[in-house]
């Protein structure tokens, strides 16, 4: 897929997970591949021989918090998705 982008003019190709399984053989096609950066969540872990250069791990640990804090300060969960924070 990353390939048809190129052809078709992409200048990088981004991939993106909310779970990232890098399971056998997913890392090192990832790796391999011509995409320019994975980007996936810290919502399972990921051991240290499964990463390579090109992934960018993010966490999820603000979003928890602030989700936490809404609920408990009779806020709004639905506003952390609502694009107004």
């Amino acid at each position: 897929a990353a390939d048809a982008l190129f052809e078709n003019g992409a200048v990088e190709v981004i991939a993106t997970s909310t779970h990232g399984v890098l399971s056998h053989p997913a890392r090192e096609r990832l790796s391999d591949s011509r995409i320019t950066e994975v980007v996936v969540t810290d919502t399972l872990p990921i051991p240290q021989d499964s990463r390579f250069d090109k992934l960018t791990i993010l966490s999820i640990a603000p979003l928890i918090a602030r989700a936490i804090h809404e609920v408990f300060d009779e806020g709004s969960v639905t506003s952390l998705f609502d694009g107004h924070s």
